[in-house]
């Protein structure tokens, strides 16, 4: 790091100091300094915005706040019952990322990482659902059902998602809702598990 540091500070207007900053904010990354490598790359892209390494740069920071989502281990609670602040800004930087710079080779890896916030991200809004369902507060539990599919798509939480939906609409007597939920869950995951419940729903609700 002394040396990075020794070169932008002597060589300010030449390549090797955009390379510099660019492999200090590496090493920062490196050591699991990830606050610090959050602003080195940042600050790179804010003073060097027509640099080629701008889609890595911006790449990094979603990636530096991706690692500090909070990894299973034995005795923890389960990731997605834990503040989801990392998750969601990475998926926020991810998602812009690939916006920006879909033409980038950095574009699969992205793409996998916001697959994986996606889907922490949903099992988190499915598990607060099915708190507030469990403790009789179904207006609470629809409203983040909703958040979760409209949110994160594809997150392979959605047939659940669509069946306590459809559960949460039957505690608040809206049987039009709740049969709208049901049909939509038959209707795009047939061999769902949770498919088989919705038709019996659908049964019993007269359709």
């Amino acid at each position: 790091k002394p040396l990075l540091k020794n070169v932008r500070r002597e060589f300010p207007y030449s390549r090797f100091a955009a390379l510099a900053e660019l492999r200090l904010a590496d090493c920062h990354f490196e050591d699991g300094e990830y606050a610090e490598a959050i602003q080195a790359y940042k600050q790179f892209v804010r003073y060097r915005p027509s640099h080629v390494e701008v889609p890595y740069a911006r790449f990094m920071v979603a990636r530096s706040h991706f690692e500090q989502i909070p990894s299973e281990w034995l005795l923890s609670p389960p990731s997605y019952e834990r503040d989801q602040y990392y998750a969601q800004e990475s998926l926020r930087l991810l998602r812009r990322f690939l916006l920006d710079f879909g033409d980038d080779t950095l574009v699969p890896r992205a793409k996998r990482m916001a697959a994986d916030a996606v889907k922490l991200l949903a099992a988190h809004e499915l598990y607060v659902a099915g708190f507030y369902f469990d403790r009789d507060h179904p207006q609470a539990a629809a409203g983040r059902l909703r958040t979760l599919l409209r949110s994160y798509p594809g997150s392979a939480c959605e047939p659940e998602a669509l069946f306590l939906l459809g559960e949460s609409y039957l505690a608040l007597r809206d049987n039009r809702r709740a049969r709208r939920a049901f049909r939509e869950l038959v209707d795009r995951f047939p061999s769902d598990e949770h498919a088989t419940e919705a038709r019996d729903r659908l049964a019993g609700l007269g359709t």
